[in-house]
């Protein structure tokens, strides 16, 4: 009686009952290996993990002032208005030649809709703004995430290369892959009208009368609206001109015998690009690069994929002396870190293996590696419930896990093993070895996650970013606490 006392104790508890129904440890195992594997089948992929910023931007042009008159005139102002709106954490401006801008940044939770309404209606009320200013810009800051960075490049003219580079750029938007591609170290169009002064005084013209001219006649209006049956139909005059044999066509005036003098008549007029603005070379040759992003759910490994095809495509009808290259490539990072990941694990596994076989059993040592596996299997399950994605970041924290989530298994194995030397039984060994080293176990496991706990409650962009890497290892490290506990004996 007094040996099937301890026995009949032992089978007490979530432990005792997991050992005698090895059913529901195994459903338990099979809900987390599953479970696990299609969380990260269908867990959204990125390079890096995005984040929500709470700053506001407030962008003003002033034409022709210097930096102290944007200060003075435009940023002051908007700084004394926007200070004391609720939840603002700091203001940052930043003036230049031709305007400025400043960046409001509000605490971490803030409604941010709300808080662009405050901002506008706070710009709304400044009436000491200088005459002479375009519309204040408000818009929400967002970030956006490269994967590749492609470059055109050849002994050709810039134009004809911005030519090609569109085409390029209208080639790989076809791909359902790729929704968004964007110029990098190209200037923007622009049109260039140069008139003699002589010009001007034989028709009695001034510069200003011809500006007004052109800015009055490349413009959409707006022409009323017609009721019908069907409704009201609006209507908008189309006289928006972007190219220069369209500004040519322009009327600047008529004549005593009734003929019609055109821009053209009287100007140059030349397509080309802002002379104020940089143009990219490599190997002093012209080049522009396009910067290829993922957006919503996409894969960094996808879109990359679909780039490099189209490339391999569309080189056959490149012209003459144009190249391509791959300036950037951030899904390959990707692959490499998703790479490193797999490649440690595989070889932790056989080392844990190779190391418990050799001093416990190959039986025990088979369970103790598979239950490394599914802890990272199983982790993949807690994920998407804290919005958090595939990524370097959540990468490297299964780098992180993988050095701790060993230990709770090999001394719960290490423990039943010694109690099956005492001469125990198998079902007696299994549940007197894991209750008897449970405490210092779960002990061990929650002063762990209680380190990493800070790492999620760091504020800004800098905790948004860093964010998955405490949360993966916590969660590997309570599927681990789990599964050595209720399904290793």
């Amino acid at each position: 009686m007094s040996e099937e006392a301890p026995r009949s104790d032992s089978l007490q508890g979530a432990i005792g009952w997991m050992v005698r129904n090895p059913i529901a440890a195994n459903l338990f195992m099979l809900i987390l290996l599953f479970g696990g594997l299609w969380s990260a089948y269908y867990m959204k992929r990125e390079v890096f993990p995005e984040s929500i910023l709470n700053v506001i931007t407030v962008s003003v042009g002033y034409p022709g002032a210097a930096p102290t008159e944007v200060e003075q005139g435009i940023l002051q102002p908007l700084e004394d208005a926007v200070r004391g709106l609720d939840g603002v954490h700091e203001v940052t401006s930043e003036a230049r030649e031709g305007g400025g801008t400043v960046a409001i940044e509000f605490v971490s939770g803030t409604e941010r809709m709300k808080a662009l309404q405050d901002v506008t209606q706070a710009v709304n009320r400044i009436r000491t703004f200088p005459d002479d200013i375009d519309n204040p810009d408000i818009a929400l800051q967002t970030t956006q995430r490269e994967v590749m960075r492609v470059g055109l490049y050849g002994a050709v003219d810039i134009w004809a290369l911005r030519k090609v580079a569109e085409q390029l750029r209208d080639q790989l938007l076809t791909d359902p892959n790729i929704t968004q591609v964007e110029f990098n170290g190209v200037p923007p169009y622009i049109t260039h009208v140069e008139i003699p002064r002589h010009r001007l005084r034989e028709y009695n013209l001034s510069l200003s009368e011809v500006a007004g001219l052109i800015q009055s006649s490349s413009n959409d209006a707006a022409a009323g609206s017609i009721q019908s049956l069907a409704g009201e139909v609006l209507l908008r005059v189309k006289s928006r001109k972007q190219w220069a044999e369209e500004f040519e066509q322009i009327e600047v005036l008529s004549t005593e015998g009734g003929s019609l003098v055109t821009l053209g008549d009287i100007a140059t007029i030349r397509d080309g690009f802002s002379e104020d603005s940089r143009h990219s070379q490599f190997n002093q040759q012209s080049s522009i690069g396009l910067a290829i992003y993922r957006v919503g759910d996409q894969s960094p490994i996808e879109v990359a994929k679909a780039v490099e095809d189209t490339l391999l495509d569309y080189e056959s009808v490149l012209p003459p002396g144009v190249s391509w290259r791959i300036d950037r490539n951030s899904a390959e990072d990707f692959r490499r870190r998703s790479q490193l990941v797999v490649e440690n694990g595989l070889l932790a596994l056989i080392i844990v293996l190779g190391i418990l076989a050799v001093f416990l059993e190959f039986r025990l040592a088979f369970w103790v590696m598979a239950g490394m596996a599914l802890s990272f299997i199983g982790g993949f399950i807690l994920l998407p419930t804290v919005d958090v994605s595939i990524n370097m970041v959540s990468l490297f924290g299964f780098l992180v896990a993988l050095g701790i989530v060993v230990d709770d298994a090999i001394i719960i194995g290490e423990n039943i093993y010694e109690h099956r030397l005492r001469g125990k039984d198998g079902l007696t060994a299994a549940i007197d070895g894991a209750r008897e080293i449970s405490g210092p176990v779960i002990f061990s496991i929650l002063t762990t996650i209680a380190a990493f706990i800070p790492l999620t409650m760091i504020p800004g962009e800098n905790g948004m970013f860093w964010r998955p890497l405490p949360i993966v290892v916590i969660a590997v490290l309570a599927v681990s606490l789990m599964e050595a506990l209720f399904i290793l004996p």
